[in-house]
Formats: structure tokens, C-alpha cells, sequence
């Protein structure tokens, strides 16, 4: 029988439950003052690294027009696909990054960055209302870093005994960001992941979710593509135009799900000898033969046949791009699902059948909001498959961004802020 404290009694520390971890408290200012993100707390050194691919069929997403420019190009192109690695590295003798210069910059395109982030706002960037966000930012984010080594050598995978594979491999992550962020705003999660064991695929996505991104193409050309906003949009094909962004995000998961599929195409090929150089717009000037068979990246053999080794994961409708590479099509690639604060509005109804065990782990605001997600969740873990396991967790106090780097650099402030166009 459990033990139980009457009124007052006083409690020993047997009564509460095991320390797991120690939770790190963070200054009031974040890193406005320190410049740098907090140090990762597993036991590898961190290597980052960015890598672009060109296509070699591109595809175009969706049959729409910018009100402002009938007639110019229709839909989203999907030409190239950009993705960070993190992962763990060979450690320097201290295994300390020794200086802020062989860290990595948060922000390395702050101006485009900004101005992304004032159309979001449906502002217009000028030098009038460029004039007070852009100081504001420079003071709160400029010349931030995170942890990692930029192009580091990636350490050697740990014995088969020992490996979180079991095969003596580095096990994979593909990471997908939600509306409003782009992958480097997942610094954090990423890069305590990789400095746990994993090596982790952010991908950028270019489906105009993200406030700008810069595409480089084989020949050098370079075009920016901003943050798409619904009602700019006019849609030729449809009879009744939409009154809310769903159609639109609908043709951006498409092409969400293309670009981790390409993404995967990739890592696989790094994995087997067959990538270098000649084959990227952009990549790390590595001695890629280091990364040959080094990670787990089978694919399964479909349902009942052997499943993959890949983990799928994503926040708000990153969560739902990780929760549609679970459809039939996909499943037999990836082997767990995990997400914080799943935009399952946009997937509702969910119909088919979670092959994986699924992790979902949700702020408080998500819990008790979020347009009645956290009910569409509770329907989609009953379709978890007979047999395998499935988590919720909840995180009081905290809000929708606060998975995103935003409560790393001003924590007072993600209490405060929730991001408008978040799913």
C-alpha cells in the first residue's frame, strides 16, 4: 500500500519522484547579454554543417498567382532542397569550443531576415519601418551564436553494443520547422540532440512558410523567396476562392513531404559513398568518405516486412509534415514519430493507421487552445497500431514558440509572445 502524508506532515525526499535531470535556469536576459546559446548537455561535441541540392526534376506546388502578378509564374517551385546537419564530431583536446569564432551564427542574414519577418506582419519593408525593428533586432539578436562547430569531422559511430542503433551506427533524424520559423530557429533541439547521439536533418523549407529564404541554384543564380501570405493569393483553377489559409497550407504540406523525402534521398546517398561535392549548390568541405555507412538510414521493407530506421519529426505543421510521412506511402521509412504542438487541423480527418510509436509533447497553450488541436490529437493517438506505444506529454506555462530558439535568446519573453500565423 502507498504511503500518504497527513496535513502537514512533513515530506522526505523518498516521498518525491527521482531527479531525472537537473532543469537549467536561465538568466532573465537570455543570451542578450552573453551573445551565445546555451552549451549543449550530452556528452558529444557538436559539428554543424548546411548542404543544398539541386533537383533533378523540379516541381511545382499548387496552381496559384500573386494577386499583384497575374500571369507570372504559378505555385511554389520546389528546384532545390537545403537542409542543416547536426551531428556529433570529433572533439577538440578540451572538448570546448575555445572562442565565440568557431561557434556558429544564429542569424547569418539578419536584413533579410527582418524584413521577412515585417511582411509576415503584412508591412512593407522602408527605411521608415526599418528604422526601429531593425535596431531592436540587431540589439537582441546580432552576432548570437549556438554551440556547434561549423564543418567539424564527424566522430565515429559508437560500437554495435553500445549504439543507439544497435548496428553501430549514427541513428537519423529529419527535422521539419513550423509557419513563421526557419531551421536555424531550432538550434536547441537539434544540437541537443546531435550532442546526445543523433545526427538530425533540419530541413528549410521553401514552401513560403519561413519570414525569407535565399535558393542557390547548380549555376550560382540566387533568388529569394519570402513568406506567403493566403490572401495575396488568387487561385485560377478554383471557381470559389478560399476564405482561410487552408487550401494553401494543404499544397505546402505536398511540398513539405517532397523536400524530406529529397532530403532523405541525400543523407542515404552521403551514407553510401555516392555524394560530393559536384553534386551541391552548397556543402561543407569534408572528406565525405568519413561519412560512408556511418548511418542509420534502412529503409523498411513495407508493413509487416521489417520497418526503417528513421525518426520523423516536426513542430506545429512541421508536426503534421512529420505525421503525413506516416501515410502508407511513406511508413516503411521512418520508425517512430515524434512532435511538439501538431497542427492536426490541418490533416483533419486523419483516417489512416500510426505504424510507429508516436511521442507528442505539447505547451500548455497548445493543451487548452490552439483551435481544438489537442482533441484532434487524443482521436489521432487511438490510431497508433495495436502494439505499439504512444506518449503525451503537457508542458505547463509553456506557449507555442517556446520549442523554438525565441525562449533561448529572451526567455521572459515567450511567455508573452505566441506567434500568430504558428500553424
Amino acid at each position: 500500500m502507498s504511503p500518504t502524508l497527513q496535513p502537514g506532515a512533513a515530506q522526505s525526499a523518498s516521498d518525491h519522484a527521482p531527479t531525472i535531470a537537473t532543469v537549467s535556469r536561465r538568466s532573465f536576459w537570455g543570451a542578450l547579454v552573453t551573445r551565445t546559446l546555451p552549451d549543449y548537455t550530452g556528452p558529444y561535441t557538436v559539428g554543424v554543417a548546411d548542404i543544398e541540392v539541386p533537383l533533378q526534376q523540379p516541381t511545382t506546388f499548387g496552381t496559384f498567382q500573386h494577386r499583384k502578378m497575374k500571369g507570372k509564374q504559378a505555385g511554389l517551385a520546389l528546384e532545390t532542397v537545403l537542409f542543416t546537419l547536426f551531428y556529433p564530431a570529433e572533439k577538440d583536446k578540451d572538448n570546448q569550443l575555445k572562442n565565440k569564432k568557431e561557434k556558429t551564427i544564429w542569424f547569418p542574414k539578419l536584413q533579410q531576415t527582418v524584413d521577412g519577418f515585417l511582411r509576415m506582419a503584412n508591412i512593407v519593408p522602408n527605411r521608415l519601418y526599418r528604422f526601429v525593428p531593425n535596431p531592436i533586432a540587431a540589439a537582441t539578436i546580432y552576432g548570437t551564436t549556438f554551440p556547434a562547430k561549423q564543418n567539424a569531422t564527424i566522430l565515429k559511430p559508437p560500437s554495435p553494443e553500445t549504439s543507439l542503433c544497435g548496428e553501430g551506427k549514427w541513428p537519423v533524424i529529419i527535422f521539419s520547422h513550423g509557419v513563421g520559423t526557419s531551421r536555424l530557429m531550432y538550434s536547441g533541439i537539434c544540437g541537443e540532440l546531435a550532442s546526445r547521439g543523433f545526427v538530425v536533418a533540419a530541413i528549410e523549407h521553401r514552401d513560403g512558410t519561413g519570414p525569407s529564404s535565399s535558393i542557390y541554384s547548380a549555376d550560382g543564380k540566387h533568388k529569394v523567396l519570402d513568406f506567403v501570405n493566403w490572401k495575396d493569393l488568387y487561385w485560377p483553377d478554383l471557381a470559389q476562392q478560399p476564405t482561410s489559409d487552408t487550401h494553401l497550407r494543404h499544397v505546402q504540406l505536398d511540398l513539405r513531404v517532397a523536400e524530406m523525402r529529397a532530403c532523405l534521398d541525400v543523407v542515404r546517398s552521403i551514407n553510401d559513398g555516392e555524394f560530393g561535392p559536384a553534386d551541391a549548390c552548397l556543402s561543407p568541405p569534408w572528406d565525405w568518405e568519413r561519412w560512408r555507412g556511418v548511418l542509420g538510414v534502412r529503409e523498411g521493407q513495407g508493413p509487416g516486412e521489417g520497418e526503417g530506421e528513421v525518426i520523423a519529426m516536426g513542430h506545429s505543421l512541421g508536426g503534421s509534415t512529420a505525421v503525413t510521412l506516416l501515410s502508407p506511402h511513406f511508413r516503411s521509412t521512418f520508425s517512430h514519430c515524434i512532435v511538439f504542438d501538431p497542427a492536426l487541423q490541418r490533416l483533419d480527418p486523419w483516417t489512416s493507421e500510426i505504424p510507429v510509436p508516436f511521442l507528442s509533447i505539447n505547451s500548455e497553450e497548445f493543451a487548452v487552445g490552439m483551435d481544438g488541436d489537442f482533441e484532434r490529437l487524443g482521436r489521432l493517438v487511438k490510431k497508433v497500431k495495436v502494439g505499439e506505444k504512444s506518449w503525451v506529454f503537457n508542458l505547463p506555462g509553456g506557449t507555442h514558440p517556446s520549442f523554438s530558439d525565441i525562449h533561448l535568446i529572451l526567455p521572459s519573453l515567450s511567455f508573452f509572445v505566441t506567434l500568430s500565423t504558428a500553424t
